[in-house]
């Protein structure tokens, strides 16, 4: 598994801002129906795999506090320069947050059912907070929909 993460770091590393290029319409999406589904203004939120920061460029304005969290740590240097947003460079299978301080946990287009996502979704999960996931993969849904069955902190379809 460490070589896995490895790996995707390197990959996002290396990628940096044409990320947009490959995966801009999706993250949009995937914020937008986030934003759409949830009442997040003058809450806590912690963007787990949140990558340039797409997210934090969205919803930052309305959050009380926005944490952009990823593995790779090279990409957080676009989310930290957007106002509001905190940035943590870490693994998301083994979260540096303290159970409680966040309200909703988002995980857009991180969860990957074939390598670490039950991993990441029970860590998201172990912070107490409402977790939002969802994966443009029907697989990854899968998983999501069987580790948050409750309505309302998941609604991929």
């Amino acid at each position: 598994m460490l070589s896995y993460k490895l790996q995707v770091r390197e990959y996002y590393e290396t990628l940096g801002m044409r990320y947009l290029d490959l995966y801009l319409r999706d993250s949009v999406l995937g914020y937008l129906k986030a934003a759409e589904a949830l009442r997040t203004r003058g809450l806590r939120i912690l963007d787990i795999g949140c990558g340039v920061g797409v997210g934090a460029g969205l919803l930052s304005g309305s959050a009380a506090q926005y944490v952009c969290l990823d593995i790779a740590c090279g990409v957080l240097r676009y989310a930290n320069s957007l106002p509001n947003a905190d940035i943590v460079c870490a693994d998301a299978a083994l979260l540096p947050i303290r159970p409680g301080s966040i309200d909703y946990a988002l995980l857009i287009n991180v969860v990957n059912a074939e390598t670490d996502g039950e991993a990441i979704l029970r860590e998201a999960l172990s912070l107490g907070a409402r977790v939002y996931a969802e994966s443009p993969r029907a697989l990854d849904n899968e998983l999501i929909r069987h580790l948050i069955p409750r309505v309302g902190f998941n609604t991929t379809d």
